[in-house]
């Protein structure tokens, strides 16, 4: 056996195919001699690509494996070049490889590099807003400023004095970029960048806007009105349409997305929609029971304490909470009873309590 394919390619003997692909599209990376830096980069490649071509044909493995040859017993006559190996034909796609080096596509694998066309500008405008937790209850309306790129009055958003003096580029023709190819072993490669002759527009023309230089945008300054919608939640963000910048290309707006955050309550812990609330109760109202009043938002809510209520007993009242940003349903309030103990009682409190604690097993009391 002249050549150790295995060995060429850094792999078992009872290698699988998968593994074969993966080594092969290691080893092409650092070896082809359009990118890399390797002194014997160019014959290293031709070895690797003779080794894939036998060791992925299963007929010439096999002979291989059995004779040392691809062809048999007669022997294997080597083959120079690629050996005629195609990385396509067993479903092997380098443009993941040399797309960052800037190549788009290999035109010697018959392969087509694929047309990204002209970039599209980001007309997306984006904000933060902070509201209270109030505003989560009832819902709000808000107004914020933007500056946006706003269609130039000047020209109307076209970039020339005159419609006609816009052109199609003449160097990409409309696309905005340009394919260049380079000869290389495995055949054409090629590769895209930015028309130099429209700097990635796609057109030219003749007589730019004075106000716009040729952009068809103009800076303006907008307040927004912002409809907050009752039961958002802290960190959604909202869409406001045709509120972001202007683009001459698609003669359209794009959209403002506003996040929204809610302030910290000094009132209420949030979790979703529903509420958490300290309240404060008499021990006499958690021994005897009672019913306590309390302020809620806008409005007052009665809470039932029961007979022997403990210190920092969780009581709940359903449907109290916040509105559901995404259903109908409210979520739930829920009361954690803080017992208060007086720090001074008076003569006749303090003859009563005695007499209370009289009463109790416990005569140490």
């Amino acid at each position: 056996m002249s050549k150790d394919y295995y060995n060429i390619l850094e792999v078992e003997k009872n290698a699988s195919k998968e593994d074969i692909k993966k080594a092969y599209k290691k080893l092409a990376k650092k070896y082809h001699p359009d990118i890399s830096q390797e002194a014997n980069a160019e014959a290293k490649f031709k070895e690797i690509n003779e080794a894939a071509g036998v060791l992925l044909d299963d007929s010439k493995r096999a002979n291989y494996d059995r004779f040392g040859s691809a062809q048999g017993p007669q022997g294997f006559s080597g083959g120079g070049g690629n050996g005629g190996f195609n990385p396509q034909d067993f479903g092997i796609n380098l443009d993941d490889i040399f797309e960052q080096f800037g190549f788009s596509g290999f035109g010697g694998f018959g392969g087509q590099s694929q047309s990204r066309g002209k970039a599209r500008r980001d007309t997306s405008l984006h904000k933060q807003i902070e509201i209270e937790l109030e505003d989560v209850y009832f819902g709000t309306e808000k107004e914020i400023a933007i500056s946006r790129e706003g269609k130039c009055n000047t020209c109307n958003g076209v970039g020339a004095k005159n419609p006609n003096d816009v052109n199609k580029c003449s160097t990409c023709d409309g696309q905005g970029y340009i394919i260049e190819t380079k000869q290389s072993i495995l055949g054409m490669i090629r590769s895209q960048r930015v028309c130099p002759g429209c700097h990635g527009e796609g057109e030219t023309m003749k007589n730019p806007c004075s106000n716009c230089s040729g952009s068809g945008t103009q800076r303006e300054k907008e307040n927004v009105k912002i409809k907050i919608p009752k039961g958002v939640e802290s960190g959604v963000t909202l869409k406001v349409a045709n509120k972001g910048s202007y683009d001459k290309d698609t003669k359209k707006y794009g959209d403002l997305f506003i996040k929204v955050y809610v302030k910290q309550s000094k009132d209420y812990e949030v979790s979703g929609s529903d509420l958490y609330k300290t309240l404060d109760i008499e021990f006499v109202s958690a021994i005897l029971g009672d019913e306590i009043e309390f302020k809620h938002f806008d409005k007052t809510l009665s809470l039932k304490i029961p007979e022997g209520t403990q210190p920092e007993s969780v009581l709940r009242l359903k449907g109290k909470g916040l509105p559901h940003f995404r259903y109908s349903d409210l979520g739930d309030l829920y009361i954690k009873v803080n017992v208060e103990i007086p720090k001074k009682t008076s003569k006749e409190q303090k003859k009563i309590l005695v007499e209370y604690a009289k009463t109790l097993k416990d005569k140490s009391l």
